[in-house]
Order: C-alpha cells, then structure tokens, then sequence
C-alpha cells in the first residue's frame, strides 16, 4: 500500500522519533541509517503512506537496521568499544524498537 494517508497523532510522535533516531545514529558517524531514518521522515512529513513501508523494511534480515551496534571502533587493526557505548546503546535500542511499534500500529490502523 501507498500513496497519501491522514497524517495522525502516532504518525507526529513517529516523525519526531525519526528525527531523534537520526540523530543518535549520525553521533556515531552512521550515515546509512540516518539517511534512511530522514528519508522515511521525509515522506511522513509529506503523508505519504510508503514512509511506513520503506521504515519496515529497515527492520529483519541480516544488515538491517536490528543488527547494528553502535559505539564501536576499529583503528590498526584492533576492535574497541567508545566511552559511554553502553548508554548510547541503550537509547538506540529503545528507539529503534518504539519506531517499529509506531510503524506496525500505523500499518494495522490502515
């Protein structure tokens, strides 16, 4: 399904959860992410239904935005964890699962 839809008040709370998403990914350099996370706002903003879909997407499978892991570094060769990784994870993770709860009540309502 797309095209437009009524914009409601879980798809506001949604958008505004996009941004703050973006945000923590781009804090640890993730730009594919974050980019995903903006254009799935983007056409929130614009109503259109596919910001839904295109942000379900993201979700399952191997690369997908349930795998990622910030707060790491690699330099010469060795694996290290940045200060305060614990809590930016944290935040990650509830946001990223409080996003695919909006979504799927956004989809189920449509």
């Amino acid at each position: 399904m797309s095209g437009t839809y009524k914009v409601g008040p879980k798809t506001n709370e949604l958008i505004a959860l996009l941004d703050e998403l973006a945000s923590v990914l781009e804090s640890d350099g993730n730009t594919q992410w974050s980019s995903w996370m903006r254009q799935t706002r983007a056409r929130l903003i614009n109503s259109d239904y596919s910001g839904i879909e295109h942000l379900l997407a993201a979700y399952g499978g191997m690369g997908s935005l349930s795998d990622v892991v910030l707060g790491q570094s690699y330099e010469d060769g060795v694996f290290q964890w940045k200060p305060g990784h614990v809590v930016l994870n944290e935040r990650f993770a509830a946001l990223r699962e409080k996003a695919w709860q909006l979504a799927e009540a956004i989809k189920r309502s449509q």
